[in-house]
């Protein structure tokens, strides 16, 4: 299952020079995980939350305030308690990033809980 997310940058998203500091696209790859999770009925907080373990990125091209960024996001493995997301971003067909992260399913405590079967079948879509 691949999802599409669009994001416009914001002012507050650059460094003095115009373009979206480094962190932020990470930002934006969270934030298309989220809208996925609870798009598919998935709790994103309730009797826990799903912290990053693992990011990589490689920054391919500049992007700068008031482009609309387009973030592919799609499950690459799913483990017994986590997601491995790949994801790549576009401005007008312009790759500016590709990479991937690591998110783990913890109970209130923060321990690794195990995902369940129904939402195993939802993000292998």
């Amino acid at each position: 299952m691949q999802h599409v997310y669009h994001r416009r940058v914001h002012f507050a998203d650059t460094d003095a020079a115009g373009v979206v500091h480094f962190s932020r696209l990470l930002c934006y790859a969270e934030e298309a995980e989220h809208e996925l999770l609870e798009g598919l009925g998935i709790p994103l907080l309730a009797d826990g939350g799903w912290p990053r373990v693992h990011v990589d990125c490689s920054y391919n091209s500049p992007a700068r305030m008031g482009d609309r960024v387009e973030v592919s996001l799609a499950v690459e493995k799913l483990g017994k308690t986590s997601v491995t997301w790949v994801f790549s971003m576009t401005v007008d067909s312009r790759n500016i990033a590709t990479g991937s992260m690591r998110t783990v399913r913890v109970d209130g405590g923060g321990s690794p809980v195990e995902l369940n079967d129904s939402w195993r079948n939802l993000l292998l879509g």
